[in-house]
């Protein structure tokens, strides 16, 4: 059966806050590094796009993204509201007004968490994005078409509202 599409979305496009966090290595054997000195400056980005005009192409690290957004208006109890994250590259995670909502994996697949019951007047997302430097022997983190590029929140972010049916109280 095919997924039933969203009656309502909402973009969060921009403007998005930034700040990098540490670079980022994994080393010979597996071992991780970060760095937390001498990192580039923050500042505010339209999504989806990769850090490489801001934090430069060959910054690799992590990186968080912050967006405030207001609860969507009109929404009847029985609505669902899902954030859906296109693609992150390479790891992430994310937190709604400071509750984790979970992993996102490395790999291009979309992201999606139900964030109804965690909606309040006012939001705070906050997306964490690590794209490490890798050793010449470990393994790449999937990154179709993305080989090379800079990391980053090269997805769209955006609020998909479910409307309560019929069919869904049934």
């Amino acid at each position: 059966m095919k997924p039933r599409a969203p009656d309502h979305v909402i973009r969060l496009r921009g403007p998005w806050e930034y700040w990098p966090l540490a670079r980022t290595a994994i080393l010979a054997a597996g071992s991780f590094r970060r760095e937390t000195d001498d990192l580039p400056a923050a500042g505010r980005i339209v999504m989806p796009v990769d850090w490489g005009a801001t934090l430069g192409d060959d910054f690799r690290g992590r990186v968080s993204y912050r967006r405030r957004f207001g609860r969507p208006t009109g929404l009847d109890a029985a609505d669902r509201v899902d954030l859906v994250i296109d693609r992150v590259d390479a790891f992430g995670c994310a937190a709604l007004n400071g509750q984790e909502l979970g992993e996102i994996a490395a790999g291009g697949q979309a992201w999606r968490c139900d964030i109804t019951a965690r909606l309040q007047p006012r939001n705070e997302l906050v997306v964490e994005v690590e794209l490490p430097q890798l050793a010449a022997d470990s393994p790449a983190p999937a990154r179709p078409g993305r080989e090379g590029l800079p990391g980053g929140l090269v997805g769209e972010v955006r609020l998909e509202i479910f409307a309560a049916t019929a069919v869904d109280a049934g």
